[in-house]
């Protein structure tokens, strides 16, 4: 691959993660100042480092200077809120990222419990993906019988009973699938635990 592609591809999900969301601060938080308090926020929703960068660039776009000595301050007490292994699992079972902003002892809890929450998380999705496919074969099983009774010949019938019998497999086959969640209509977080 050529050199610039490779360069295009690399800084595509950066300008993204840097642009993406609403604005980092707005003009009227940059002229408040209030940098230990932002920075325990930032740090609170775990949010990485380089926010205050982001922060000080926007700010200094409205003639503002940040002072990331205080943001920094408050920053590392807000990460202390958020590196409890309760709130690792809270964050995974929201399915939220994590930016890697835990460090020393509750680093490893913290991210055992992010872990066993996103299982949690990811598993209620696929329970969830499950559902939904069941019940657009439910709706095509109405469909298709509602055209059974409209059908003028025989072989379009059959085509039709065929493609229902298709359907009701497929059902069943999707309610044995949710079983491994919990059982058919209930999903039971505590499976994945």
């Amino acid at each position: 691959m050529k050199l610039w592609k490779l360069l295009t591809l690399i800084s595509i999900p950066a300008t993204l993660a840097l642009s993406s969301g609403c604005a980092v601060i707005s003009e009227n938080e940059c002229q408040a100042g209030l940098w230990y308090e932002r920075g325990i926020e930032d740090g609170a929703r775990g949010r990485s480092q380089a926010t205050v960068y982001q922060i000080a660039q926007k700010c200094h776009e409205y003639g503002v200077r940040t002072d990331t000595g205080a943001w920094q301050r408050g920053y590392e007490e807000g990460v202390e809120q958020y590196c409890t292994p309760e709130n690792g699992f809270v964050v995974g079972r929201r399915g939220r990222d994590y930016e890697g902003v835990c460090t020393g002892p509750t680093a490893d809890l913290f991210l055992a419990n992010y872990e066993r929450g996103l299982a949690v998380y990811q598993a209620e999705q696929q329970y969830a993906a499950l559902v939904s496919q069941y019940e657009a074969a439910e709706r095509e099983v109405y469909r298709v019988e509602r055209a059974l009774e409209e059908a003028e010949s025989k072989k379009e019938r059959r085509a039709l009973r065929s493609q229902r019998r298709s359907l009701l497999r497929d059902m069943r086959q999707l309610e044995a699938e949710m079983m491994a969640f919990g059982g058919f209509g209930t999903f039971n977080p505590q499976l994945f635990y």
